[in-house]
């Protein structure tokens, strides 16, 4: 009696894909481990497919755009990091909120462009974000008057940090532009910078627009602290007392 046929391969298929396997949420795995290979930059779509063994166009049954999918990566990446409301005053949910960001990020340090953007845009449109930062803002003393700034300053804090610390270093070359610029700061001039020379060794490397190696190598743990209460009492000196005007 002959035996069985073996079963034929599974192929890839340009229409609706039959790997019960490739889930949104796998696609959106799989395109945060490239980000966090190569970068946001050199992100692409086709080699997200290629990892899955799948078309390009198998993608576009689970999200409908590469925007869509770098949405779903931004939330991804936010997931758990809103402190939930209750757990001490309006300082410890904001201390606890930049210092999860930050954690969460630090994790996958590509991302902190793309979080600015996305958030800046309404790509990742986190509700529960928005609505835990209005209830802070409110128990701290914020009204009609000035809400809407509070707000929007709590935001550009939270994200600003991040992406300054984490920014990417040029991909051409690094290491090369890295000693360049080393070599620039230490060389600043004394007699034309005497401030800057007078201060470098305490600059040098561990200050914004000074540094030659990003957060990912040196991270700037005591700024990022001191980010965080000068933030604060700013944000309390200004709900307390100084009205906008209206714009």
């Amino acid at each position: 009696m002959p035996s069985p046929a073996a079963p034929k391969p599974a192929r890839k298929t340009a229409g609706r894909p039959t790997n019960s396997t490739i889930t949104r949420e796998r696609i959106v795995e799989v395109a945060l481990a490239q980000i966090d290979r190569v970068g946001i930059h050199a992100f692409s779509l086709r080699d997200v497919a290629r990892s899955l063994d799948v078309y390009p166009s198998t993608i576009y049954w689970h999200l409908a755009s590469k925007e869509a999918l770098l949405a779903e990566v931004s939330n991804l990446v936010m997931a758990g990091v809103v402190p939930p409301r209750g757990d001490g005053d309006w300082r410890a949910w904001m201390r606890k909120l930049f210092s999860r960001y930050r954690k969460s990020v630090r994790k996958h340090p590509n991302v902190a462009q793309l979080l600015g953007a996305q958030l800046a845009s309404n790509g990742a449109l986190s509700v529960e974000l928005i609505e835990g930062v209005i209830d802070a803002l409110l128990e701290a003393g914020a009204t009609e008057a000035n809400l809407r700034e509070a707000y929007n300053c709590v935001i550009a804090a939270l994200m600003g940090f991040m992406t300054m610390e984490l920014a990417p270093l040029p991909a051409d070359d690094p290491e090369g532009w890295a000693a360049a610029l080393e070599g620039r700061v230490r060389s600043v001039d004394a007699l034309a910078h005497p401030t800057l020379a007078r201060h470098l060794p305490l600059l040098a490397n561990r200050a914004f627009i000074l540094r030659w190696q990003n957060g990912s190598d040196v991270p700037l743990n005591s700024s990022f602290d001191a980010h965080i209460e000068i933030f604060l009492a700013g944000l309390e000196a200004f709900l307390r007392g100084k009205t906008p005007t209206a714009g």
